[in-house]
């Protein structure tokens, strides 16, 4: 019984949550990619790859620790989050910098 509680534990509680931090760290990553001077558009495309290359599964997304590749490059994708680390990359480009940001 206690290992029928722990798994169930783990698949509904702990894998959850860890996903969403990873989604954070990507996130996060992005907004540092994009301030150190590199195209943040390339980061879905990297993700992407990774999926294809690891083996992206539906069984996958419920048992891992971490978001599929494909997961993680639609969420990099989406238009809020590649818009704000843009901005950012553009104005390193330009040589203003980002002031605060870290």
């Amino acid at each position: 019984m206690p290992d029928f509680v722990n798994t169930m534990s783990n698949l509904l509680l702990r894998l959850p949550f860890s996903r969403r931090m990873e989604m954070e760290a990507d996130y996060i990553g992005l907004l540092l990619i994009a301030s150190a001077g590199y195209d943040p558009r390339v980061a879905p495309q990297v993700y992407e790859k990774f999926g294809r290359i690891v083996g992206d599964s539906k069984l996958q997304d419920y048992l891992a620790t971490h978001p599929s590749g494909k997961k993680r490059a639609q969420t990099l994708a989406q238009a809020e989050v590649m818009e704000e680390a843009f901005n950012i990359y553009r104005e390193v480009q330009s040589g203003r910098g980002v002031e605060g940001f870290l």
